[in-house]
């Protein structure tokens, strides 16, 4: 019998944020253990809880980029199931009301297709400490417990591995160009709990649900669920049945290992937060935070496309959010888009990747990479403009212009006047060029810009070149 993969997402994303969720403690990242605290969030007597405003309103930006109906009353719950990693025993979240539901996100199937994956909920809440597991004792480091949380679920509309891959990407494009989170998974800034069940092919009816916890990278996303699914058809082939569990991924090992058996949510014993009172949101609120999210990935992409990026070279400026930024410093007014799409690509990536540096510490300032373009497309060869660059790199107070200079390779003001001796020496030397142009064999042409610019020693303009031997050949 052959079986269908059905899988469900939750994704944790820890929000950018300068405070806590709920306290006023300072939200850092890799600081000494048990530092960045506040007295609630350690479950002093007496302390309450205080909304963070921007938490809302990242959570509000993301959810209007996956296309979310966004309830304008804020309202939180109590999930009062023991937590050994939150001191107060209990975590604060919106189970019964998330800040918004009904989404839906696209992306590319294993195939290549466009497909649509709905988006359940997203909603507001806080994180846990990290705990550091020894052999005989576990250590609490508490800088981490309250951390602004907005945690993404999505419906049972993924198939494998690779589609919940490419469906975090998208989720992790999303948050890092709203800057609602630097969406860094080694840092566990974002987290993926996987939900995966199989059922025989065209049946309706869900299997029974194991849940994969805190995946960490995107390969392991994919390998995580690859690997749970057989293990499942192995199971369910040879007539065996699927435990409900939590289950996480051993990466030296390449496979799933039992954690527990699944708890179910009547052991959570969720009720409405009595230390929070309700928030009504204003419609005003919602639009400006809407208004001023900064440029999304996809918003990005399309406009590069548009401009005569390629493709290609689109998704490697996008593969970093610094990397974009830069190249929009650069883009200007868009005319040498694809030039300089090349030209950061080809160069500027690859200076970045052999010196092992980011684009901070780049050293040809954006408004320098966007003249070396317009350079390559007045004419200056490809070897020419690698040559700058080389130079501008080693000499970063210089100019492109400036190091054409240095390196003998400046253009003369008054090009033509320069140019018209020589193409006149050329078509002297060239008698059967000319009739062969004037029999209509339009290599003929190309054979004299080439002997011009060789002649001109690679400081003469191409498209120049071009022109006035054409307008001359017209004159014999």
């Amino acid at each position: 019998m052959d079986y269908e993969a059905v899988i469900g997402l939750e994704i944790h994303v820890e929000l950018k944020t300068k405070s806590k969720m709920f306290s006023s403690a300072p939200n850092r990242f890799s600081h000494s253990p048990n530092t960045q605290v506040a007295v609630y969030d350690m479950a002093f007597p007496g302390t309450m809880p205080t909304l963070n405003k921007a938490a809302v309103i990242h959570g509000i930006r993301v959810a209007a980029a996956l296309h979310m109906e966004i309830d304008p009353l804020l309202r939180f719950d109590r999930k009062n199931y023991f937590y050994p990693d939150l001191p107060k025993g209990f975590q604060i979240t919106q189970h019964f009301h998330p800040l918004g539901k009904d989404g839906y996100l696209d992306i590319r199937d294993s195939q290549g297709k466009m497909k649509r994956i709905g988006v359940e909920r997203a909603h507001l809440e806080e994180d846990t400490c990290k705990q550091t597991h020894f052999a005989d004792y576990t250590l609490l480091d508490y800088n981490r417990a309250g951390v602004p949380l907005l945690e993404i679920v999505s419906k049972p509309d993924i198939r494998d591995g690779k589609e919940a891959m490419r469906f975090v990407e998208a989720i992790r494009n999303i948050v890092v160009y709203a800057l609602a989170s630097d969406g860094k998974m080694e840092e566990g800034s974002l987290r993926c709990d996987v939900n995966v069940s199989l059922r025989p092919m065209g049946k309706q009816e869900l299997g029974t649900k194991v849940e994969i916890k805190n995946l960490n990278s995107l390969k392991n996303i994919e390998t995580a669920v690859e690997w749970e699914i057989k293990r499942q058809r192995d199971i369910l082939s040879a007539g065996g049945t699927i435990r409900q569990q939590t289950r996480r991924y051993e990466e030296s090992k390449g496979e799933t290992v039992l954690m527990r058996e699944k708890d179910s949510d009547k052991d959570y014993k969720y009720f409405p937060e009595p230390n929070l009172v309700p928030v009504a949101l204003s419609s005003q609120f919602v639009e400006d935070a809407i208004a001023t999210c900064p440029e999304l990935y996809e918003a990005k992409k399309t406009r590069y496309l548009a401009a005569g990026v390629s493709p290609n070279d689109a998704d490697v400026i996008l593969s970093k959010l610094s990397h974009a930024l830069y190249f929009d410093q650069a883009l200007g007014d868009g005319k040498q888009a694809k030039t300089l799409g090349n030209l950061f690509v080809g160069e500027v990536n690859g200076y970045l990747n052999r010196h092992e540096i980011d684009i901070q510490s780049f050293p040809i300032a954006p408004n320098a990479l966007r003249a070396l373009a317009k350079m390559r497309e007045f004419g200056y060869t490809h070897k020419q403009v690698s040559e700058m660059f080389q130079y501008c790199v080693e000499h970063p107070s210089s100019t492109p212009e400036e190091a054409a200079q240095a390196l003998g390779l400046e253009r003369q003001s008054d090009e033509t006047s320069q140019i018209l001796p020589i193409v006149a020496k050329i078509l002297d030397a060239n008698p059967q060029s000319i009739a062969d142009y004037k029999a209509g064999k339009d290599r003929a042409l190309g054979f004299l810009v080439g002997q011009t610019l060789k002649e001109g020693k690679g400081k003469l303009n191409p498209g120049t070149v071009a022109k006035i031997v054409a307008e001359e050949l017209g004159k014999r």
